[in-house]
């Protein structure tokens, strides 16, 4: 078959179009600095890559939900600390005011003082990240205590996925911690009726109220131990969390990243070959760039 000068000239306008075709893309790699940004620049490692951004999606929601638990814990140690600190003070108002010495007006006064610290403990046990509160199980939307010191939350231990597939405690038992549930000590009521006897000027029945209130204090540390137990399980978690997504962002870089060399080197030798091409059509058909561009 014979070789036309318009077949030959097609041929040559077929290899001119690929070079600039591979200059274009030698071009936008060097620029983006990507190897890879449609799936046939690589099937299989955009096919990973795919995968890759799963498993940071995925890693970052357990990240954001663990930090939101973590919150939550810190503002329940913050709390069960107050609730701690003021059993303490109450127990010694109960353990001075238990002496024969002190009179009825004494005892009344001393009994507004433990009415105020009632107050103090529903508050703190009242306490909230955003609106959620803390100590109500699952009935976050619901202040767990009423102000006559009556528990309103369920007995759910809130569960935070730490990994994928893992979950640990993200939460305290208020109605165990503080109202005695399954055989401690109700430490709201034990103060109410320190208070009554306070006010009745009952000395029997201010001496018996020490007792429980130091139970009370232990349930509490019981319950910050635990706390501080579920905050060093997140941390680790976190921890973990982090090195998996530093794992998986430079699995991505590895993988799509271009090499600034390799990608200098082919930036010039595409630029060499498109110029290479449109010199030898020019000169084959006696005609210029300006001409064959156009």
């Amino acid at each position: 078959m014979r070789i036309s000068d318009q077949m030959m000239f097609d041929l040559a306008t077929q290899y001119t179009d690929q070079a600039a075709s591979n200059l274009q893309q030698a071009e936008a790699t060097a620029a983006s600095g990507l190897r890879v940004v449609h799936p046939g620049d690589d099937p299989t490692a955009a096919g990973i890559l795919v995968g890759n951004q799963v498993t940071q999606a995925r890693l970052a929601g357990i990240a954001a939900t663990a930090g939101q638990a973590a919150s939550s814990l810190g503002v329940a140690a913050s709390a069960l600390n107050t609730v701690s600190n003021t059993i303490s003070q109450a127990t010694q108002l109960a353990l001075q005011m238990g002496n024969p010495t002190y009179n009825a007006s004494e005892r009344a006064s001393a009994a507004n003082q433990v009415n105020q610290y009632i107050q103090q403990i529903v508050a703190a046990m009242n306490s909230q990240v955003g609106d959620q509160y803390v100590f109500g199980g699952d009935q976050t939307g619901t202040a767990p205590f009423d102000a006559a010191g009556n528990y309103q939350g369920d007995t759910a231990v809130r569960q935070v996925e730490i990994a994928p597939g893992v979950t640990t405690d993200a939460s305290v038992r208020a109605d165990v911690a503080l109202k005695g549930v399954g055989g401690g000590t109700d430490v709201l009521a034990t103060l109410q009726s320190l208070s009554q006897a306070l006010a009745n000027n009952d000395t029997a029945g201010i001496q018996a109220a020490t007792s429980p209130l130091n139970q009370g204090i232990s349930q509490v540390s019981s319950a910050l131990a635990q706390v501080g137990e579920e905050t060093n399980a997140l941390d680790t978690a976190q921890a973990a969390n982090q090195a998996a997504v530093t794992a998986a962002k430079s699995q991505a870089s590895s993988l799509a990243d271009a090499d600034e060399v390799q990608s200098a080197t082919a930036l010039a030798q595409a630029q060499q070959a498109l110029q290479a091409s449109l010199l030898s059509t020019s000169q084959g058909f006696q005609l210029s760039l300006l001409n064959y561009m156009t």
